[in-house]
């Protein structure tokens, strides 16, 4: 793997502390919302790849698309 840095919000930092998530499982996430990410890119027509370039767009269609896991994680 290579290393990479997130800045988190701070209010985002401090309730992944709060919850305790490990850090490996964040970074199970990260990687598996990049890995997401760059499928939907792959299999997205070029008409609409502007739409998901904006990563705000994308990430609510992302937390959309898979409410469970992301409430599963919240509660981590």
């Amino acid at each position: 793997m290579s290393p990479l840095t997130i800045e988190l919000p701070e209010t985002l930092s401090l309730e992944v502390q709060r919850n305790g998530v490990s850090l490996e499982r964040l970074e199970q996430a990260v990687s598996n919302f990049v890995k997401i990410y760059l499928q939907e890119v792959k299999h997205t027509a070029t008409a609409f790849r502007s739409e998901w370039s904006d990563g705000a767009t994308f990430a609510r269609r992302v937390i959309a698309n898979n409410r469970e896991l992301f409430e599963e994680l919240a509660h981590l």
